[in-house]
């Protein structure tokens, strides 16, 4: 029992150091950022107000996942719907300081649109998971032939993902590493690192100024993703951890697009697309993370309902088997008082006779 804690409490510590290894990374391309907004002055100071509104929105949204469903099961449902409509009032009042404090289209307009985008890849995400390897892997079932069907689907949605795009700023903004991080952290490197393979390559033949560093940052959400599901011992992370690691690893791919792409673009590309593409990550993963527990929840109910029928069948059987069992010592008695019977009748025969001699 102290062996696992203790190995549990060395996995927990290599997940925090990775996030603080890509905590470092978003410093970084923060630092590259503002450095070129200072010495260029080719670029607006409007990150830091998206920043903030991408803070206030996975503030917002992790309390809704997280704490709202545990508030419904310890209290009444008038208090339930009390804190919904307190939240629900907070998100319109900052809103609408947004919209009155900046030009609201210009602000909203990028995340709306991400959010249309997104939506198509949920739908698509949600479609294969109707698969029956996918309710192979959330029962932590991984034979051969699953994991292969499920590199064959999120591999398409990989590549899906680099179609279905949306532009800001004419930069293209998408979906695909918030696929690949889902397929690693539910299928661990087996699953993930094919994938990533799979769409980062296809992802750097599409071309363009952002081909490598795209290609590169897809392979590394694999190889991240992985490792999260190893140091995890396979198990999906909670909700708050994901967002986390998904707004993290946001900035980190930022950081490899303004490395690895030619200078000023690599630059005006993460700038453009880094808050969007955050929003989306940061909100897809909590979605997924929120329908893949009730998918437990389901496979397990499943799972109880399927073992509670075997115990039954198997009960039935044994009383069938007991009661064949009675059948046949009733036919043998049966059998036997005949016998007997006929023996009487026949001794009665043989005593009258005599008398009559």
């Amino acid at each position: 029992m102290y062996e696992k804690i203790k190995n549990k409490a060395a996995d927990d510590k290599k997940i925090l150091i990775l996030f603080i290894i890509l905590f470092i990374f978003n410093i970084a391309f923060y630092f590259n950022l503002f450095a070129y907004m200072v010495i260029i002055k080719e670029l607006d100071i409007a990150i830091l107000h998206d920043l903030i509104t991408i803070i206030s929105a996975i503030i917002i949204l992790g309390f809704i996942s997280t704490r709202l469903p545990k508030l419904k099961e310890i209290t009444d449902g008038s208090v339930y719907e009390i804190a919904y409509l307190i939240i629900m009032g907070l998100l319109s009042i900052t809103i609408s300081y947004f919209n009155k404090s900046t030009n609201g289209e210009s602000l909203w307009a990028p995340f709306l649109e991400m959010f249309r985008m997104l939506s198509v890849v949920l739908i698509l995400t949600y479609i294969a998971t109707k698969s029956k390897s996918f309710r192979s892997i959330v029962k932590g079932e991984f034979s051969r032939k699953t994991i292969l069907w499920q590199i064959v689907i999120c591999s398409v949605l990989g590549i899906l993902a680099s179609y279905f795009t949306m532009n800001v700023n004419g930069a293209p903004a998408n979906a695909r590493g918030l696929v690949v991080m889902i397929a690693s952290l539910l299928g661990g490197p087996y699953l993930g690192i094919p994938v990533a393979i799979i769409s980062g390559v296809w992802r750097y033949f599409l071309g363009g100024p952002t081909a490598l560093a795209c290609g590169v940052s897809t392979v590394l959400a694999g190889v991240i993703g992985s490792l999260v599901f190893v140091w995890n011992r396979g198990k999906f992370l909670r909700a708050y951890k994901v967002a986390i690691l998904m707004f993290l690893f946001s900035g980190f791919d930022m950081f490899i697009v303004t490395v690895l792409t030619p200078k000023p673009d690599g630059i005006l590309v993460a700038n453009a697309v880094y808050a969007p593409m955050t929003f989306a990550a940061v909100l897809g993963m909590l979605l997924f993370t929120m329908f893949l527990g009730e998918k437990k929840e389901e496979a397990e109910i499943n799972d109880e309902l399927k073992q509670t029928i075997d115990d039954n069948s198997t009960k039935i059987s044994d009383n069938t088997d007991i009661t064949d069992l009675n059948t046949d010592r009733i036919i043998e008695i049966s059998q036997e008082l005949k016998e007997y019977k006929e023996k009487v009748d026949r001794l009665e025969q043989e005593m009258k006779e005599m008398r009559n001699e």
